[in-house]
């Protein structure tokens, strides 16, 4: 049964939709993924036959027949979708899903296409550098804007820097991605055009110095959110500190 989205959902959902960019009625078509390949290979500068290139073209054509079904399913046009079109689809589609693994294999395999194209140097690990030429000229930010925006994203998809920027992580981030419903979560940086307010919050836990029983009130910096990890050593090297993703 088809979930309502939350407004941070929608707006985010909204930003993936122009990701692809829509024709002049708004709409996305047959001809959307060849505009969308046209810049991804002027981007990323891969062959026609790099199996890079063949593997994001597989997945997003699966991804788009979906989408066009969906669609025409749901008393649309003729592969032709726009924004409520699309917004329905996630609508139906994310009931249920706690994280990547529920998700229909097309699906889990998307993030995999744009973590590929972000890593530019193909050392299997994202720097902040390498997201800010992502926003820049994949998803049209201003470059002094895509600078700070991802100076911001890379801080909090890696905890400040404690935990790699690698497909596991970038594969949960995403989840977040579609799944979170508030603005709390690495998710929303997914396509760097989350700059919300959030506010501080108080956060009631049990201080590791009180007696057992009694209660410490913590409260966030501006912006930022207070959550108790486990320390390093209790994580194996190289795990990721986001889990699954959130459904706040």
């Amino acid at each position: 049964m088809p979930i309502r989205l939350s407004v941070f959902q929608h707006e985010k959902l909204e930003y993936y939709f122009n990701f692809y960019e829509p024709n002049e009625n708004g709409c996305l078509d047959d001809t959307s993924i060849s505009r969308f390949m046209e810049r991804v290979l002027a981007f990323t500068r891969w062959s026609e036959d790099d199996v890079r290139t063949i593997h994001c073209r597989e997945i997003h054509d699966a991804f788009f027949e979906v989408l066009f079904e969906n669609t025409w399913e749901g008393g649309g046009k003729l592969h032709q979708v726009s924004l409520d079109d699309w917004l329905k689809m996630w609508a139906k589609l994310l009931p249920g899903c706690m994280g990547i693994g529920n998700f229909p294999v097309w699906l889990r395999l998307l993030p995999k296409t744009l973590f590929q194209m972000i890593d530019r140097n193909n050392d299997e690990v994202v720097g902040v550098n390498e997201l800010a030429i992502f926003y820049t000229d994949m998803v049209h930010i201003p470059e002094a804007l895509a600078e700070t925006r991802a100076s911001l994203a890379y801080d909090q998809m890696t905890d400040y820097g404690r935990y790699p920027l690698n497909l596991s992580s970038y594969e949960m981030i995403f989840s977040n991605f579609l799944i979170g419903r508030t603005p709390f979560g690495p998710g929303r940086h997914i396509f760097g055009c989350f700059e919300h307010n959030v506010k501080s919050f108080k956060l009631i836990q049990t201080a590791e110095d009180e007696e057992e029983g009694e209660e410490v009130e913590k409260k966030a910096p501006e912006g930022r959110v207070l959550l108790r990890r486990p320390s390093k050593e209790r994580l194996p090297s190289g795990n990721s500190p986001f889990g699954m993703a959130s459904r706040r």
